[in-house]
């Protein structure tokens, strides 16, 4: 950290200087010099994540007479974020054109329409913070920012020249907010929602910055490192309790790489095995492996590689113990027996519903991106041995779905005629008779096909975008309470989230918590009743996560990244408390707590890398969670470095799509620690 002239600290600063006019900030490019040095510790937070695919910039350097410049060329939001959560007491200034005077809507505005540049100060997160900026060409104004909420705390009426610059000063001091143009103080405001929090720059239009700088006083800096060294301290103790990551097992799968992998139990032998899926010239092949690295089945299914990749699904749907491969083949739904190879059963693709494609034309060329065939148990078998069909078209909307039985048979079709379906289905059994029931988006059928509700207020969401849809639901048992039957959390994209009563489609509560599009149900405050929803945002406000009690109520925010939307629960202590992980960034990468507290990461001795996405699995048997990463013709197994005592209830949760319903169980396991790689 430098020193100024006037003995304040600079904590961050934008420098243009160096720069020459063209391009800056693009994801793509190569040549990343010029971005490590200039822009070094600053975040473009409405890019988005390499997973998810770069967006344009909208970023350039320009020189506006012999100064160079920051412009943002374009009429879509735009920031760029530095410092820490903690930092408090700081100054943040700017040199500010406004160009244009309007903007456009966005999924985080959906009804944005005047243009606002300034400077973010005390930045919790993409919807949460203070902005002191130009709106319009009619006035300098400071808000606070809540989601949807917009509380003007002051404002400056003087006209706006979009011909020439402002300085723009904000000076935080407590609750205690100063803001200056042109080096005169226009208006002080109070406020104590924000305490602490990031810096940063923002616009919604296009527009032009220089000077970027933030400066605090060596008091407020100190104080900073004293709160921070005490949070580091906090989450080290949390820490303690964890198991710590060790490296079980590292099995070598080089002779079949690449290939698909996955634990699962394809051969029926009643254990989790490693599920290999490689695609050959002779077809598909299948091979098991044990947790040894020991073969179990190989085996070339020639009918399934004919199956459409997309469209293609593994189930045991005939019930005979060995999974079969159901998928699409030209225009037929076909099934191909895992036990002897051959195609069992078919049956003509459908035509279209009334909603998506040509009248009379096969469905074919309509089917959804995002699974278009979901095994499930809505009749009374032994085992889930129903078959969904459905369509959906590019943005993961679905609009017709088709029910068949073990043999394909046809059994009933149903279409969204009052609120499009979703990215996904959750089934659950509801009423108890045996059979789930089916949530395609924010309706609800039965087995039969008979609709039992809408959501309350369904009709009236709008839809910004190919955002009107389902994106994420956790289904089941969520507040505790039996007696008032299950309940569903949805992640409703740009609406947020809604807590719906699973009998009756009542709205429980609805919190505008911006594009909601991740949700995971899991024991993660084992103090509480029933399970609570860690629900991650994308689209416009990437990385924003939310802990939600069973009942509605919310109970934790933070943003680890600005990339991720979530992740699944872990039992890593079988202690009855889940953890939430978290991979989408090296940042981001760990075992969260309920307080958003990064506890753990899951990574030891013996990896090739220090982050990577892995899933999770109990595979050592004696009810946690493994954390498998499969890496260039490897798997490696992660567990924990002490063995849960034998006899002892352990946690033993039923992982279902989105949802972790609680179970316990003895612990029966036996000591795996003196079997390592």
């Amino acid at each position: 950290m430098a020193q100024d002239s006037k003995s304040s600290v600079v904590l961050a600063e934008i420098d243009l200087s160096e720069c020459s006019a063209g391009k800056i900030l693009d994801y793509h490019e190569p040549d990343k010099r010029v971005e490590e040095k200039v822009f070094k510790g600053w975040n473009n937070a409405l890019e988005w994540g390499p997973k998810q695919g770069k967006r344009p910039s909208s970023y350039r350097v320009v020189r506006d007479g012999e100064v160079p410049v920051l412009e943002h060329h374009n009429k879509t939001g735009r920031c760029l974020t530095t410092g820490e959560p903690l930092w408090g007491d700081y100054t943040v200034e700017a040199f500010v054109r406004q160009l244009n005077a309007f903007t456009q809507p966005n999924n985080d505005d959906p009804h944005a329409i005047v243009g606002l540049s300034g400077l973010m100060v005390r930045y919790q997160d993409l919807r949460r913070y203070y902005i002191f900026g130009i709106e319009g060409y009619e006035r300098f104004v400071l808000y606070r920012r809540e989601d949807e909420a917009w509380t003007v705390l002051a404002d400056y009426r003087n006209g706006v020249d979009r011909s020439r610059y402002y300085h723009l000063r904000a000076v935080c001091e407590g609750q205690r907010l100063a803001c200056y143009v042109d080096g005169k103080q226009v208006f002080v405001a109070y406020d104590e929602k924000f305490q602490m929090g990031k810096v940063g720059i923002r616009t919604n239009t296009r527009s032009r910055m220089y000077g970027v700088r933030v400066t605090a006083s060596e008091p407020a800096r100190a104080a900073y490192v004293s709160r921070q060294s005490a949070y580091d301290r906090e989450v080290a103790e949390a820490s303690e309790k964890y198991p710590k990551p060790v490296l079980w097992k590292r099995i070598d799968i080089s002779e079949y790489w690449p290939c698909e992998v996955r634990l699962g139990d394809f051969r029926g032998a009643g254990k989790k095995e490693i599920v290999l899926q490689q695609e050959m010239e002779s077809g598909l092949r299948v091979v098991c492996l044990d947790v040894e690295g020991e073969k179990q089945w190989d085996k070339v299914y020639a009918a399934a590689s004919r199956l459409h990749k997309k469209h293609r699904v593994v189930h045991d749907l005939d019930g005979d113990g060995v999974e079969d491969f159901i998928g699409i083949e030209g225009d037929l739904l076909r099934m191909v027996s895992g036990r002897t190879g051959e195609v069992t059963a078919e049956t003509e693709l459908p035509k279209t519903g009334p909603y998506l494609g040509f009248r009379g034309e096969s469905v074919r060329p309509y089917l959804h991106k995002l699974g278009a065939l979901w095994p499930c148990r809505i009749r009374k078998t032994e085992k889930a041995q129903d078959l969904i069909l459905r369509d959906g078209d590019a943005a993961g909307t679905g609009f017709s779905i088709w029910a068949y039985d073990e043999e394909l048979n046809l059994r009933w079709r149903q279409d969204a005629h009052e609120s499009w379906y979703g990215m996904y289905i959750w089934f659950y059994d509801v009423d108890g008779d045996g059979r789930d029931e089916i949530l395609p988006g924010y309706q609800l059928y039965d087995g039969d096909g008979n609709l039992l509700w809408l959501m309350e207020g369904a009709e009236y969401i709008e839809d910004s975008g190919g955002a009107g849809h389902v994106d994420h639901a956790a289904f089941g048992e969520l507040d505790g309470d039996e007696g008032n039957g299950p309940e569903i959390g949805i992640a409703g994209s740009d609406p947020g989230f809604f807590l719906v009563d699973a009998r009756t489609g009542a709205l429980l509560r609805h919190h505008r918590f911006g594009h909601v599009q991740g949700i995971y149900a899991g024991n993660f405050r084992p103090d509480l009743p029933g399970l609570e929803m860690w629900m991650g945002n994308r689209w416009e406000n990437y990385g924003i996560m939310n802990l939600v009690s069973g009942q509605g109520d919310p109970l934790t925010r933070f943003e680890p990244d600005t990339i991720s939307q979530g992740g699944p629960p872990v039992n890593w202590a079988g202690d009855g408390e889940e953890l939430l992980f978290l991979y989408s960034s090296r940042d981001a990468f760990g075992f969260y707590d309920a307080k958003g507290r990064k506890v753990l990461r899951p990574a030891c001795e013996g990896l090739p890398f220090e982050w990577a996405y892995g899933f999770v699995e109990d595979v050592v048997g004696d009810a946690r969670d493994e954390i498998v990463y499969v890496h260039e013709g490897a798997v490696y197994i992660v567990t924990q470095d002490r063995s849960y005592p034998p006899g002892e209830r352990i946690y033993a949760p039923v992982r279902k799509f989105d949802i972790s319903l609680p179970g316990w169980k003895l612990n029966e396991g036996e000591d795996h620690l003196d079997d390592f790689c």
